[in-house]
């Protein structure tokens, strides 16, 4: 059995350069005299008199609107459309498709470290601008970009066995911990706060207060999900959290920035990589 292994690499832009070549020489002039809407005297007219906006006697036409955006941003995005035509017409030629179950399993990949699906597309739309569908599609696409690229490289079950192998840590199980913490400058000053959560004082309240971490504090001292490996969390952190029940609160844990208050309340497991292989034969 033969198999190709899933893996991002710079192969996929040199499979692609030859696309970005052609369309290198685009400039700005250029895209607007390409793409601009064929129309009749009387459109042109109609159009030029749309007002779109206005601001201290001055109005702004739609067409002196639509010429800002083809200047500003008309080459970047005809070279986008035009390599998405350039994708589409290559993988129809190689006979490539994403298939639903791929794509499911991609956007399972990417969901790992969500609470749900709809945490995942809520954050996609706040921090990237994407609806759902757009979402998709662009795991879509992303996924044909690879079928492109390594559509003629074949590798042996052997030198993915190999492959895995050396790579073992990053295929298996992971632990996740829903944390939050209340950072402080001393021993004394954590001892107090505790002695307020023992007498039932919000943790939240608390942090929001106290903490001197400002990037968690307002959020209560929300942590989000951590990973048991988690290069950015303080070691010691990380060690207490292991140890700890969902719903426990302890410390001080001493930290190179101060002590830390933790509470857990989470924790998830989080599978291993999944392993894709296109073209199997």
């Amino acid at each position: 059995m033969r198999g190709t292994i899933r893996h991002w690499r710079p192969l996929v832009l040199f499979a692609l350069l030859g696309t970005w070549i052609l369309l290198s020489g685009c400039t700005s002039d250029s895209v607007m005299e390409t793409v601009s809407p064929i129309a009749t005297p009387a459109q042109d007219a109609n159009k030029s008199s749309d007002v779109v906006a206005s601001i201290g006697g001055v109005t702004i036409t739609r067409e002196e609107l639509t010429n800002r955006i083809l200047a500003d941003y008309g080459a970047q995005t005809l070279r986008t459309v035009m390599l998405a035509e350039a994708v589409r017409l290559e993988a129809e030629a190689l006979r490539l498709k994403v298939t639903e179950d791929e794509l499911q399993l991609e956007l399972l990949s990417m969901r790992q470290g969500y609470e749900d699906e709809r945490q995942f597309y809520a954050a996609m739309k706040e921090q990237l601008g994407m609806s759902a569908e757009q979402v998709k599609e662009d795991a879509r696409y992303r996924l044909l970009l690879e079928k492109i690229a390594i559509h003629k490289v074949i590798v042996t079950d052997r030198e993915i066995d190999r492959y895995l192998d050396e790579h073992r840590e990053e295929y298996e199980p992971r632990k996740q911990y829903r944390l939050a913490q209340i950072l402080v400058k001393d021993d004394a000053e954590a001892e107090s706060i505790l002695s307020q959560l023992s007498g039932g004082a919000d943790f939240g309240a608390l942090a929001r207060r106290y903490s001197l971490d400002e990037f968690t504090a307002d959020n209560g001292g929300d942590l989000g999900w951590v990973e048991d490996q988690d290069p950015f969390e303080a070691p010691e952190v990380l060690r207490t959290a292991s140890s700890m029940e969902v719903g426990q609160v302890t410390g001080p844990v001493q930290t190179g920035q101060g002590y830390v208050i933790l509470q857990l309340n989470g924790i998830n497991e989080v599978t291993a990589k999944l392993l894709k292989r296109f073209g199997q034969k």
